[in-house]
């Protein structure tokens, strides 16, 4: 037989051999989920180098078979290079590289939970008491037992009663007086399940007016307790 004839025997042995190679190959990456690689089991002749090897040894021989008798070596050199590119192609991992896993997002900061602030409240002392007494009157049960429902449904809550009369009658008498219904307040609510120690009572007399004593109207508005926001 030829050489050149040898040479296209050989050639086509190359290819269709190779090309069984690459296909087993690609195969075997589909059936085991599309990562054909060195280390996932495949055979040794399944493996890139190893068909470039093989391509390699069957291109110089095709070289070497269809060179002239003055260029063997040369024929044979270009032929295994040649054959080892194409078997090294022909079997290398064609299989698609995995989508990137996209990092999962960080979870917002909760946002603090809102700080409640109890809303003033102020108390008439001519319906909240007696004249010149420091006893609560009922009609102002129902201004009271809010106060006390406010404060129940908010632990965090903390409040202050302040006790305030008008300038009729000596100070130290005024200051008396609007201290013992400053507390006279914190003890209905206590009987009401406020804890004592979340309020602070205090008397100040005439010292803080908020209208003029020298009107009734005036006088009337002064006469107050107010139950605010302890900070």
């Amino acid at each position: 037989m030829k050489k050149s004839t040898t040479g296209l025997l050989l050639g086509s042995a190359l290819v269709i051999g190779l090309s069984g190679c690459a296909t087993d190959f690609q195969r075997g990456g589909d059936r085991a989920g599309g990562t054909s690689t060195a280390s996932s089991g495949n055979a040794w002749y399944q493996q890139p180098v190893v068909c470039g090897i093989a391509g390699g040894l069957v291109g110089g021989s095709i070289g070497y078979a269809t060179s002239g008798e003055s260029d063997e070596e040369q024929g044979a050199a270009t032929g295994a290079v040649a054959g080892a590119a194409i078997g090294g192609l022909l079997c290398a991992d064609r299989s698609p590289e995995p989508e990137p896993v996209a990092e999962p997002m960080p979870e917002p900061e909760p946002e603090p939970a809102p700080v409640t602030e109890f809303e003033p409240v102020t108390l008439d002392s001519e319906v909240t008491f007696a004249f010149d007494s420091a006893e609560i009157r009922p009609g102002a049960h129902q201004t009271l037992d809010q106060v006390a429902r406010t404060l129940r449904d908010n632990p965090n809550l903390r409040v202050r009663i302040e006790g305030h009369t008008d300038h009729i009658g000596s100070a130290q008498y005024n200051q008396d007086l609007s201290q013992r219904r400053a507390d006279s307040v914190r003890d209905f609510l206590v009987s009401r399940g406020i804890a004592e120690n979340r309020m602070t009572t205090r008397g100040f007399g005439e010292e803080q007016p908020i209208a003029t004593n020298e009107t009734d109207e005036g006088r009337a508005q002064n006469r107050r307790v107010e139950i605010l926001n302890w900070d």
